[in-house]
This record gives C-alpha cells, structure tokens and sequence, in this order.
C-alpha cells in the first residue's frame, strides 16, 4: 500500500491534476493518502491482538475501499475527457513501482 500511494502522489495525481485541473479531487485523494499512511504507521508499530489494533485494521479497510470508489467514480471519468495519456502515466506507474518494491527488498 505504501508503494501504492508513493506512486500515485508522484506520478499519477500530478499528471491528472495538470489534465482535469480538478483540485479538489486531487487535494482530496492526496489527504486520504496522508490519513491511511498515518494509520498504517500506527498498526505497524502496534501488536496484533493489541488494544484498538482490529479496529484500526478495519478502518484502514473502509478507508481503502472508500478511497477506491472515489477514484473510479470520480477522478477516472474526468481523465476521459482531459485526454490524459493513461497507457503512458501506466508504463511510469510500474516502472517507479519496480524500483520502490526492489529498493524495499534490497
């Protein structure tokens, strides 16, 4: 999920920023981004079985979905139109999510 979002707050939501000039979207996604991070950093540092820790999975989960939702309901249509050039911002996507995931192994 990290890498997720580390690409996403790189790549992605400044091209579509830039294509859709929708800033409240992006501002938007770019607060849930700093929110789940937030709470995943809290459930890394806890124990499982830990006061709060299921319900911290569990918010972390509707968050997510949430997340999700808006972006595909919302954000990805205005790309349509904007002409953002997806296949491209894609290749991007996996290739700086190639060198996260190998620096997080290394």
């Amino acid at each position: 999920m990290k890498v997720h979002a580390q690409i996403e707050e790189e790549i992605f939501y400044p091209q579509a920023r830039q294509a859709t000039k929708d800033n409240d979207l992006i501002d938007e996604a770019a607060v849930e981004h700093a929110t789940v991070k937030h709470l995943i950093g809290e459930i890394e540092g806890m124990e499982v079985g830990e006061e709060l820790y299921d319900a911290k999975i569990r918010v972390l989960g509707e968050m997510v979905k949430h997340h999700i939702k808006e972006e595909e309901e919302e954000l990805f249509p205005e790309l349509v139109p904007a002409k953002m050039d997806l296949d491209a911002v894609g290749k991007e996507l996996a290739k700086r999510k190639e060198e996260l995931m190998a620096e997080m192994q290394a």
